[in-house]
């Protein structure tokens, strides 16, 4: 399927059936895992499908959304050596599984896990640096979480109180595509010049911590610059973990549709008038 398709197509489900998925598809899947895409193939990675009765405790007692796990009968865990870029590196290699399981039926969801133990809990070389619901959704719950969360008992009976800072539409592509400098707008039509817009508009979709779309993009000649703002509501993992997925949908449109797309993580030897709020995550040619 055309990778815009399923970007379009992709979902995060927050309530999940029990219904097994058939072994077929299973097996598929964990043979997408030995091919599914990194930002840097030197960070040695390991990803499991697990059931839910096999999610080891020190996981499943440290995710989830203000401590309340999303139940599922499938988890994939990514894996990693703890090196530069290793949390954004297992957002991009997330995102490509997660578009895998949209092209399959299946449903799924990012887990947020406290970043503590993503960095310091190194384990036979490795840390679990990602993990991803997995199943069919129910169509039951409530699907919106928000900053701020009552509950009781459990997530399926989440009540939410919406903040003015919610954010539950896309925002427009003029309003975070910039042309050579932070904060220097331009029409929809240069935008449409440069050729790359399905790839900024799949971008756009990506998934984001409370769906705060904290990306921002610089047009600098041959370069698109990924800027990444930061707030008071999403961690530093979340925020990795959004950037390695906008970089992915990014790269796999474009790659898919015009050249080979390869970013580069940190920033090119210019400043572009970056706001302190911001930070630049990484660039790639164009």
């Amino acid at each position: 399927m055309d990778m815009v398709d399923l970007v379009n197509l992709r979902k995060s489900v927050r309530s999940f059936s029990d219904k097994t998925i058939e072994a077929e598809k299973l097996k598929s899947l964990r043979e997408f895992f030995k091919s599914c895409r990194h930002i840097d193939d030197s960070i040695k990675t390991k990803t499991e499908l697990v059931e839910k009765n096999s999610l080891p405790n020190d996981i499943s007692s440290t995710a989830g959304y203000n401590g309340i796990m999303i139940e599922a009968p499938y988890y994939v865990i990514i894996f990693s050596e703890n090196k530069p870029y290793f949390v954004e590196n297992a957002g991009y290699m997330g995102e490509d599984i997660i578009l895998k399981l949209t092209e399959m039926g299946i449903d799924s969801c990012w887990i947020t896990l406290e970043q503590d133990y993503v960095f310091n809990n190194t384990k036979n070389d490795m840390n679990v640096c990602g993990l991803i619901a997995v199943g069919y959704g129910d169509n039951t719950g409530k699907k919106d979480v928000f900053n701020r969360i009552v509950y009781e008992n459990g997530y399926k009976n989440l009540e939410s109180k919406k903040l003015e800072t919610d954010n539950k539409t896309r925002m427009d592509l003029i309003d975070i595509v910039y042309f050579n400098d932070y904060g220097n707008k331009s029409t929809m039509d240069r935008i449409l010049e440069t050729g790359i817009q399905d790839g900024l508009f799949a971008a756009r979709e990506a998934p984001s911590a409370l769906n705060r779309q904290p990306w921002r993009f610089i047009i600098d000649g041959e370069h698109l610059v990924l800027v990444i703002k930061k707030d008071e509501y999403t961690s530093i993992y979340d925020a990795k973990i959004d950037a390695g997925a906008v970089m992915f949908n990014f790269a796999s449109v474009i790659s898919e549709r015009l050249f080979n797309v390869k970013w580069t993580m940190g920033s090119p030897n210019k400043k572009y008038n970056i706001p302190e709020d911001c930070v630049i995550v990484g660039y790639c040619g164009i």
